[in-house]
C-alpha cells in the first residue's frame, strides 16, 4: 500500500482514540468538527489551515496515552491538567509533521485569566480548542441550553472572548451545540472527514506518532515498534519482497501493537511474571489491535498487524492459526516481533545478547514456532540487521530523551499555574 487516504487515516485515529479510555469516545472528532465548523464560518483560514487546526483538535488529547489525569480532563471543570497536555504537545512537536505549529496543545486547558501570564495573545488557537473541548464535556454533563449559558457566563475568565464572540456571532452556534448534545453531528462529520486531506507523508507521520506515543508509556517499550518496523523491513529486503509487499509489511509492522493502547500501564511495566489473569488482558491487545484496523485498510495489513503472535504449529494466538493459514509477510513480522522483544530491555529483563538471541529464535525454529527461511535470514545476517535498527532507532530515542528532558522542565515552568 504505498498509499493512504485521508479517510482511512482519520478512521484508524478515531478508533485509537476511542480505546484510551470510556469517557474519550469521539472526544477528540467532536473537537475536530467544532473547530472545523467555527474556522469555516469565520473565515479568513486556508483549506491548508483548516485541515491542520481540525486534525490538532482531533488529537489534542494524544497526551492522556501517557498520564492519569483523565478525570480532570473530562470534569465539567478542570484545573490539575498539565501533564497530559505537555505530552501531547511533546509528542506532536518532536514526532510529528506538525513540529512546532503543535504549541497550541500545550495551551489547550489554559483559563483565559491566565493569558497574560502565559503570554498568550486573545487569538490564540489554544483558546479556540479550549472552547471545542469544553462545549463537547458540557454538552455531555448537561445540554445545549445549559452550555450556551456556561460559554456566555464565563467568556473573559475561563474563555477567550475572541473565541466566543466568532462561536456566538454564528448564526447556527445553537444548532451547533444541540447537534453535539443530540449526536446529530455525526453526517456532518463524517463529511468533514472527506473533505480533510493530507499529504501521504504527513499520515505516516501521525501513524508513527500514534504508534510511538503508545511504546512511549512504558519506558521499556520505547524502541520496540520502531525496531519491529525496521527488522521486519530488513528481512523483508532480503527475501526480495516487492515493493507492494514491503509497503504493507512495513505499516502492518508499525501498527502491530496499536491495541496496547487498552492494556493497563502497571502490565505493561510489571516487574515480573504475569498472573494469568494478567496475561489474558495482555493478549487482549491483539484483538483490539484487529478491531482498530479491520475494514479501514487493507486487509494484507491487517492482519500482518493482527497475526503477529501466531505461530506456525497453531500455538500461537489469537486465533491459534497454522503456516497453511499464514502469509511470509505475516510470519516475517512475528519474527520481527520476537527479535525486538529479545534484544530490548524489559521491566523484567535485561536486553539479551546476540548469542543468547540467537539461540532462542533457534530453539523457537526447531520448536515449529517460527518459519525457518526469516529465522535464518536474522541468523546470517545478526550484525547488519542490528546495525541497521541502531541506525533507524537514533531518532526515535533522540525523540524520547528530549520529550522526558523537555517535559520535566515544563512540568515544573507551569505545575503552579491553576488553570
Amino acid at each position: 500500500m504505498r498509499r493512504m487516504t485521508s479517510l482511512q487515516f482519520l478512521e484508524i485515529l478515531r478508533r485509537t482514540l476511542n480505546k484510551v479510555d470510556a469517557r474519550l469516545v469521539n472526544h477528540g472528532e467532536k473537537v475536530g468538527y467544532i473547530i472545523y465548523t467555527i474556522l469555516n464560518a469565520v473565515g479568513g483560514f486556508t483549506k491548508d489551515e483548516i485541515n491542520e487546526l481540525a486534525l490538532l483538535g482531533i488529537l489534542h488529547d494524544i497526551g492522556a496515552y501517557k498520564t492519569e489525569e483523565i478525570d480532570d480532563m473530562m470534569a465539567f471543570e478542570n484545573s490539575h491538567v498539565w501533564q497530559h497536555s505537555i505530552y501531547g504537545y511533546l509528542f506532536l512537536k518532536n514526532l510529528s509533521a506538525m513540529k512546532e505549529k503543535a504549541r497550541p496543545l500545550l495551551f489547550h486547558h489554559a483559563s483565559y485569566r491566565c493569558y497574560k501570564e502565559l503570554g498568550l495573545t486573545d487569538d490564540d488557537v489554544s483558546g479556540l480548542i479550549r472552547l471545542a473541548d469544553r462545549i463537547d464535556v458540557i454538552t455531555n454533563y448537561s445540554n445545549a441550553k445549559v452550555c450556551r449559558e456556561w460559554i456566555i457566563e464565563n467568556r473573559g475568565t475561563l474563555l477567550s472572548p475572541y473565541w466566543v464572540d466568532k462561536f456566538l456571532n454564528m448564526p447556527n452556534h445553537k444548532e451547533i451545540l444541540e447537534e453535539i448534545e443530540s449526536h446529530g453531528y455525526l453526517l456532518k462529520m463524517k463529511k468533514m472527514a472527506e473533505e480533510l486531506s493530507y499529504e501521504f507523508d504527513e499520515i505516516e507521520s501521525y501513524l508513527s506518532v500514534i504508534a510511538y506515543t503508545i511504546d512511549f508509556r512504558s519506558e521499556f517499550m520505547v524502541l520496540h515498534t520502531v525496531t519491529t518496523v525496521n527488522v521486519s523491513t530488513s528481512i523483508g529486503e532480503r527475501m526480495d519482497l516487492d515493493e507492494q509487499e514491503l509497503s504493507n509489511l512495513h505499516f502492518g509492522a508499525l501498527l502491530h501493537d496499536v491495541g496496547k493502547i487498552a492494556c493497563p500501564v502497571e502490565i505493561l511495566e510489571k516487574p515480573g511474571k504475569l498472573t494469568i489473569e494478567e496475561m489474558e488482558i495482555m493478549k487482549e491487545h491483539v484483538s483490539v489491535t484487529q478491531d482498530i484496523l479491520e475494514g479501514v485498510i487493507s486487509d494484507d495489513i491487517a492482519k500482518i498487524a493482527s497475526r503477529h503472535h501466531e505461530k506456525i504449529n497453531g500455538n500461537g494466538y489469537p486465533l491459534g492459526l497454522s503456516l497453511a493459514d499464514l502469509t511470509l509477510s505475516e510470519c516475517i513480522c512475528a519474527v520481527a516481533d520476537i527479535v525486538s522483544a529479545l534484544i530490548g530491555q524489559r521491566s523484567y529483563k535485561d536486553a539479551f545478547d546476540k548469542d543468547k538471541t540467537i539461540s532462542i529464535l533457534e530453539k523457537m525454529r526447531n520448536d515449529g514456532e517460527l518459519l525457518s527461511s526469516p529465522v535464518n535470514i536474522v541468523i546470517r545476517n545478526f550484525d547488519v540487521i542490528m546495525n541497521e535498527v541502531s541506525q533507524s532507532s537514533k531518532e526515535v530515542i533522540q525523540a524520547y530523551q528530549s520529550i522526558m528532558s523537555e517535559f520535566e522542565v515544563l512540568l515544573e515552568k507551569y505545575r503552579s499555574i491553576e488553570i
